[in-house]
């Protein structure tokens, strides 16, 4: 019989109480809030009275009082490597919010620190757990379409999210990145109320990976605004006699944000022989039941390619994101730690798998700052991005980023 983690949950800010809050119970089989800790003494009190659990403001009092085996950061991305390597440092195995971190070097010290007190060490990333990509990775490994080659991704989500989708989509690393930014002035224009922009950045990232493998992936106004085209973008997966296509739904209708369809394009051997157009549509069904995913899969010639989501919400309150695979997929990247911990099953996404796609994030940033050029991964010498980057950081929190008592000062104060 497994048994649950006892997990503190650091930080009781909207995403923790939000998101996480009403995933509790559903999880008790493998996880048991045991404390909450925030500075803020509000968000702390009323997220542990909810779930009748102490409450800390710090997470050096939380640690003296020993009784947690492991912590969830639900933080700021900027204070994920201090809390981390604190945590790690004394006793507890880590879960943390994606992204991983802010610098390159904040990665290497966290999965090092990981290694050195023999600690699970997790990043919560759950873009490649969403349903499109469970599926269209089914088709890929059934080889059905034959090889594939290449995957387009526009307008979806360039950055470390993308990163953590190409490595697992693949199941490598890359081998080079090369990457370019364009910057063109926009009519002024409110995105929300306090986002207001005048300019817009096109980014196009490319990933070489083994086998002459090649991901494209590009962005520039992902929230649709300005007419661009919508989220979840289009996609396209290549394979050698035919492709994996999804497109965003209308954006116009609100119950249909973030929605899409996709489909299998496939050429018959008479395809083949004339034009090479496709001849046969399979559409991808997605199969929802009292608000949550059930399933993804697609009827082809070889058979019923399906992925069954293991993972429900009982109870979804009202007001919780509407896509009815989010809550679930972020239970599955929690189940996936507290298997880890205990080591009843080896991790879908593992520390050194954040640390590369932490890695592909500056390795683009870094690309675009010298003209465009590739670079080798893995990355090594100076790199200017993360010397802009530690400035940024130093100039924001007045401490150095990489020193981890000094930011534990800045996210969790002394009392």
């Amino acid at each position: 019989m497994f048994q649950p983690v006892n997990i503190a949950l650091i930080g009781a800010g909207n995403r923790a109480s939000t998101i996480y809050a009403p995933l509790w119970d559903d999880l008790r089989e493998w996880l048991r809030p045991v404390a909450v800790c925030d500075p803020v003494a509000d968000h702390a009190d009323a997220y542990a009275e909810q779930l009748d659990v102490p409450s800390f403001r710090s997470v050096r009092d939380l640690v003296k009082a020993q009784i947690a085996e492991a912590a969830l950061i639900v933080a700021p991305v900027e204070l994920h490597h201090p809390l981390a390597c604190f945590l790690m440092e004394h006793g507890l195995h880590v879960h943390s919010e994606t992204s991983m971190c802010s610098l390159l070097a904040q990665a290497d010290e966290m999965v090092a620190t990981a290694a050195k007190y023999s600690r699970i060490l997790r990043v919560g990333e759950n873009f490649f757990r969403f349903p499109f990509d469970r599926i269209a990775k089914k088709v890929m490994d059934s080889g059905f379409l034959g090889p594939i080659h290449r995957l387009t991704s526009f307008h979806d989500h360039t950055g470390y999210h993308n990163n953590s989708r190409w490595i697992k989509f693949f199941d490598a690393y890359p081998e080079s990145v090369q990457a370019i930014n364009h910057t063109m002035p926009v009519t002024p224009h409110h995105e929300m109320a306090h986002r207001f922009h005048t300019s817009e950045t096109f980014h196009a990232h490319f990933f070489f990976f083994p086998n002459n493998r090649l991901v494209i992936d590009e962005a520039a106004n992902i929230k649709g605004l300005l007419g661009r085209y919508p989220r979840p973008g289009y996609t396209e997966i290549d394979g050698a006699r035919g492709t994996i296509n999804r497109t965003a739904g209308d954006q116009s209708n609100p119950k249909r944000e973030w929605s899409d369809s996709a489909e299998v394009r496939y050429c018959s051997d008479s395809a083949l022989n004339s034009r090479a157009i496709a001849d046969h549509v399979f559409p991808i069904e997605h199969i929802s039941q009292d608000g949550n995913w059930i399933a993804s899969r697609v009827e082809l010639p070889i058979g019923r390619v399906e992925y069954a989501n293991p993972y429900r919400m009982r109870n979804i309150p009202g007001g919780y994101n509407p896509r009815d695979y989010y809550g679930p997929t972020v239970m599955d990247h929690l189940v996936d730690f507290a298997r880890a911990v205990r080591g009843t099953a080896p991790s879908e996404y593992t520390d050194v798998d954040a640390r590369m796609a932490m890695m592909m994030h500056v390795a683009c940033h870094e690309s675009a700052l010298r003209g465009g050029i590739p670079l080798q991964l893995p990355l090594t010498g100076e790199l200017q991005s993360e010397i802009e980057t530690t400035a940024a950081l130093r100039a924001r929190y007045g401490v150095d980023p990489m020193d981890i008592e000094a930011m534990i000062d800045v996210s969790a104060p002394r009392p």
